[in-house]
């Protein structure tokens, strides 16, 4: 399995698409940087350290994304060009190459976004800070373990699609649909009562779990509820 690990991640590591994806990501926070020392010069705003990274955590939106490209290349992509099958014929079973390819893209996202959240860290010390920077440390960690639950939600959706159409664009299309209007649609239907079932509107833990958030959570402690359900079950 570690193999398979391996070379998933080389693949990935070797492709132009995580090169593309870190140079965004490189002039997106170093834009955001300097917008932000431009409005704390001119506009007499006191920008911390902390409202630096609660701004710059929202570019989840693009690791989001990357890891559906991911995922997609990973799966349908193999598939269109039939280099999947170089892996079908070792003596390795089909859903654990499955498996692995999405562990691989699952763990290298949130690798991806712990990394671009150190480096928006490191960006807001150059504006000053309300607490210790071990504490604002901690609290860019819990933004990278709130936004777990997407990222786990949407790569394995993806993964899911392209076993099952095995086309890249159909692919692409149906996961980022969800993504982007999931919120549209929970907006308009809010008013009634079955929304709180929608999975979509659990998987943000940070929009609606988060004690900064200004959001109702559908359900009071659902997660809290569920993990210790799955502690005192009688398997474990």
């Amino acid at each position: 399995m570690m193999n398979l690990l391996i070379n998933e991640w080389m693949k990935a590591w070797y492709g132009r698409k995580v090169w593309i994806f870190m140079i965004v990501m490189g002039v997106a926070v170093t834009f955001t940087f300097f917008v932000a020392l431009l409005m704390n010069m001119n506009f007499d705003l006191m920008i911390t350290t902390e409202d630096f990274i609660t701004v710059g955590s929202a570019m989840s939106f693009f690791v989001i994304l990357y890891s559906f490209v991911l995922i997609t290349g990973a799966i349908s992509g193999e598939f269109a060009s039939g280099t999947i099958k170089q892996l079908l014929i070792r003596p390795v079973s089909r859903h654990r190459i499955l498996l692995s390819k999405w562990v691989a893209s699952l763990l290298l996202s949130i690798g991806l976004y712990a990394l671009m959240m150190l480096v928006i860290f490191l960006f807001g010390l150059f504006f000053p800070h309300q607490q210790s920077l071990v504490d604002t440390l901690i609290d860019a960690g819990l933004f990278v373990l709130y936004a777990t639950p997407t990222f786990v939600f949407y790569v394995s959706f993806a993964t899911l699609v392209g076993v099952i159409t095995r086309n890249t664009a159909v692919t692409v299309v149906i996961t980022i649909l969800p993504y982007f209007f999931a919120d549209i649609f929970l907006m308009i239907a809010n008013q009634y009562e079955w929304t709180q079932w929608v999975v979509f509107r659990h998987i943000d833990v940070f929009t609606n779990y988060h004690p900064a958030s200004f959001f109702e959570p559908p359900f009071e402690s659902m997660w809290l509820r569920l993990a210790f359900s799955d502690c005192t079950s009688p398997s474990s």
